[in-house]
């Protein structure tokens, strides 16, 4: 049965009858006929690229019910735990554009970048380029912001749920980002947030209590300014960067989900670990095996490093140090950021003016790749440079953010 393909799956499947009950509860304590198809059914489904677990949820509630158990979520990870986790994308959040993708998961068997999705998901729900991308995530989820409304969406599968207006938000409000909630891979909830524009209050949509709610907050900080344009969303908290009245350049951490005895722990300010070094990068972050991480290359008893430090709970963690072999002068380096799920990969968009290319960086070995437009990856996937502005100074001068897609199609909180 290993040998079949997936279009073979696809027929075997519908030539099915349809399941008999509807599936609320699995594993079931049932046995004869109907045990045995619902069991037939899930190793089937469990088989087949979550692209087309999609569609077949869509054919009654039976098999809805079949899918978004988990029982079937469990046998589906089982059989794919080896194989290339998921899909992925870094996005110019200055343009609005995809910069790189790489999309060949076993997973998702997805035929093109996120990216692409994103832009026709927009096309088809917005009118007049409307709609535009104001926050990602590392669960699937994009939270897009239209003519006063907001709308959470998973641009793959097509599900979008609009988020009731609050009034004169853009007028008082900046948008921060959308927060999740999860629980053995498993999507439970999300919070939409936005923060007054005199740092006192945020503005908070919860799809459990599906209604707007003013939570005041006392930071342990005086502002200076912040990057709003860019927070990172990671295991129910968001993350930016902001700079104190001394100028140095800090992360701001707030947990939207904590409870109990974290409540009073919300908020977590960790200056970078690099302050008292000559840094080459503007400093950002990015994300990694459900960890923030910071990559910056900077000078260690006169000579520079490619360091790479992940933040833990006692504060930032030095992982790597690399010599910079792989800069070439003349050229202009940007750090995109790391491959989610592999953290010793590190990926670098370089230019001047005749062109420019896509590099990763191997912090195992040391060594750089230069990747063309459009290739397999070393592991069989494809990777692409997709662009992106073509003005080296521009994009120095942008942020970007990486969108993932999960290992497993989540039932979508409404």
């Amino acid at each position: 049965m290993d040998l079949l393909t997936e279009d073979q799956w696809a027929i075997m499947l519908s030539r099915l009858p349809l399941i008999p009950i509807l599936l609320t509860k699995r594993p079931k304590n049932n046995t004869g006929t109907e045990s045995l198809l619902e069991d037939l059914y899930a190793i089937i489904l469990a088989r087949l690229p979550l692209k087309s677990i999609i569609t077949f949820k869509l054919v009654c509630k039976q098999w809805k019910s079949l899918v978004e158990s988990p029982f079937c979520r469990d046998l589906f990870i089982s059989l794919h735990q080896n194989s290339f986790p998921s899909s992925w994308s870094f996005m110019c959040r200055g343009c609005e554009t995809e910069t790189m993708a790489h999309y060949g998961s076993d997973n998702w068997c997805l035929t093109r970048s996120l990216g692409s999705y994103i832009s026709s998901f927009l096309a088809d729900k917005f009118e007049d380029r409307q709609g535009r991308v104001v926050a990602y995530t590392d669960v699937g989820l994009i939270l897009i912001y239209a003519v006063t409304k907001f709308y959470v969406a998973n641009p793959v599968s097509r599900q979008c749920v609009q988020i009731l207006p609050n009034v004169n938000v853009e007028k008082r409000f900046w948008i921060l980002g959308i927060a999740t909630r999860t629980e053995n891979d498993v999507v439970l909830g999300y919070k939409v947030v936005l923060l007054k524009t005199n740092f006192t209050s945020f503005l908070i949509y919860s799809s459990e209590t599906r209604s707007w709610s003013h939570e005041t907050v006392c930071f342990p900080f005086t502002f200076i300014s912040q990057e709003l344009n860019n927070p990172i969303s990671l295991d129910g908290k968001l993350h930016w960067l902001a700079h104190n009245p001394e100028y140095k350049d800090f992360v701001v951490s707030f947990d939207f989900y904590a409870t109990g005895d974290k409540g009073s722990d919300r908020c977590r300010v960790t200056l970078f670990p690099d302050l008292d070094k000559t840094t080459k990068f503007k400093r950002a972050c990015t994300t990694c095996q459900g960890f923030l991480m910071y990559i910056n290359i900077v000078s260690v008893a006169k000579v520079e490093k490619l360091c790479v430090w992940r933040l833990k709970s006692e504060g930032w963690q030095l992982v790597s140090e690399i010599s910079t072999s792989f800069i070439t002068a003349g050229f202009d380096y940007i750090p995109l950021g790391m491959n989610p799920f592999d953290d010793k990969l590190v990926y670098f968009w370089r230019g001047d003016r005749r062109g420019q290319d896509l590099l990763s960086v191997s912090l195992h070995i040391g060594e750089f790749i230069v990747h063309g437009e459009l290739e397999r990856s070393s592991d069989g996937r494809v990777l692409s440079s997709v662009g992106g502005p073509r003005d080296i100074e521009y994009i120095m001068e942008s942020s970007y953010s990486s969108f993932v897609l999960p290992r497993w199609l989540h039932p979508f909180p409404n």
